[in-house]
């Protein structure tokens, strides 16, 4: 072949473009070493521990035994109250400014939210929250009457007069609070933000 033929030859791909050839090591690797990319990305080592995330499984039966006996507990509770004068008249009607029907509200709210996670959960459930239905009615009551308290308190650092107390007003937010647990967060935050931070503003705050 002369020189003339062999500069008319097409020259072959570089060597860069070539696929790098396999290491000696790699055929006899396992999956996990297997699993690097081109895009540099690395395998989990073999003692890395894998997650630890909460596995789902069906909801016990026995929770939704517990929150329904919560329930008619409480509408029994009512019943009694609401038709028995001697009852009444062993029962305090008022703490202070607040009326004392906050504690059964917000102990009501606290059980409809538990039934209400028990219906949209029951299939993909947790068991880490076992014991947070096993509280619901206590927990809402105590944070049922706290929130409406605060409240309270927020009415009156709003109003330079006398603040008229409704009851049915600190009903509903007794309810509201003992079924959201964040909103019962939240309003405590704010609470502090005013307290202990009374230089911030009040977008900040709202915030």
């Amino acid at each position: 072949m002369t020189s003339n033929e062999a500069a008319a030859q097409p020259a072959g791909p570089p060597d860069a473009e070539l696929p790098p050839e396999p290491a000696p090591e790699a055929a006899g690797a396992g999956p996990e070493r297997q699993q690097a990319t081109a895009a540099g990305t690395v395998a989990r080592p073999r003692n890395q521990p894998e997650s630890t995330t909460e596995p789902l499984v069906e909801m016990p039966p026995h929770i939704f035994v517990i929150a329904v006996t919560y329930l008619m507990l409480l509408i029994a509770g009512f019943i009694i109250y609401a038709t028995s004068p001697s009852v009444r008249s062993h029962l305090p009607s008022s703490f202070g400014q607040l009326p004392a029907g906050v504690v059964w509200f917000g102990s009501t709210g606290a059980v409809i939210a538990s039934l209400y996670g028990i219906f949209m959960h029951n299939k993909s459930w947790k068991m880490s929250y076992n014991y947070w239905h096993y509280c619901r009615p206590v927990f809402g009551s105590i944070t049922g009457s706290i929130g409406a308290l605060i409240y309270l308190v927020l009415l009156n650092l709003g109003n330079t007069g006398p603040v008229k107390v409704d009851s049915l007003t600190f009903y509903v937010v007794a309810f509201v609070i003992g079924f959201a647990d964040k909103t019962f967060m939240q309003l405590l935050q704010n609470v502090t933000s005013v307290i202990i931070k009374p230089g911030k503003k009040a977008s900040d705050i709202n915030t």
